[in-house]
């Protein structure tokens, strides 16, 4: 495979793609950038100089989830966006709420250390974000929509991954509590194999970032 993914595992936008190309039947190994993601030749291929970047050939694709929605398009594999345009729209739904609602007060608890003020709103945008996620999940679903793993799941499991891992200190865990049939999903996702090897090495990597 021609195809090189550069990031770490530890990041969700990194992890989001990573997903996508397992759930389809394709291992495609994280890579480091030689040089670094700042490196000259790195903002040659995307001058914004963050990963995720997916590199084809000769075709250099930058952003999580445009990524993501390429290597559905191009990897055999299951399709990881539903057929049905109603369940379509309820994935995007899902992918983009928890982008809009949950990426950056995650990064509020990031910055809580420095700024610990800012972790009380965090947590209640935290609550809201998850019960707009909450709102638009029927009872039947399974996986985040539906009856098996699309490109929702694979955004939100490596977001969820930290409700986990700032239990321990913030009490993030009874955000999702607070939601029993997204806690549901949650515990269910995580006892899948794509659940579970994604949560491994995302705590493999939290623990080499914190210094073991």
């Amino acid at each position: 495979m021609s195809m090189h993914l550069y990031g770490g595992a530890l990041s969700p936008f990194v992890m989001r793609p990573l997903l996508v190309a397992r759930a389809k039947g394709h291992e495609l190994p994280l890579e480091s950038f030689d040089g670094g993601i700042k490196s000259d030749a790195y903002r040659a291929l995307t001058p914004m100089a963050k990963m995720p970047l997916l590199v084809d050939g000769d075709f250099a694709l930058p952003e999580s989830q445009v990524i993501a929605d390429y290597l559905d398009a191009v990897l055999p594999g299951p399709a990881l966006i539903p057929a049905d345009p109603k369940e379509a729209a309820r994935v995007r739904l899902l992918i983009r709420l928890a982008d809009i609602n949950l990426v950056p007060h995650l990064g509020g608890l990031f910055r809580g250390r420095d700024n610990p003020d800012g972790v009380a709103p965090a947590m209640a945008g935290l609550a809201e974000g998850l019960g707009y996620i909450a709102h638009f999940r029927k009872d039947s679903d399974v996986f985040a929509v539906g009856d098996s793993f699309t490109q929702a799941d694979a955004a939100l499991i490596p977001l969820f991954f930290f409700f986990d891992a700032f239990d321990r200190g913030m009490q993030t865990g009874q955000l999702v509590a607070a939601q029993p049939h997204l806690a549901a999903w949650w515990a269910h996702i995580k006892a899948t194999e794509l659940g579970a090897r994604a949560v491994a090495e995302q705590a493999a990597g939290l623990k080499a970032m914190m210094g073991g």
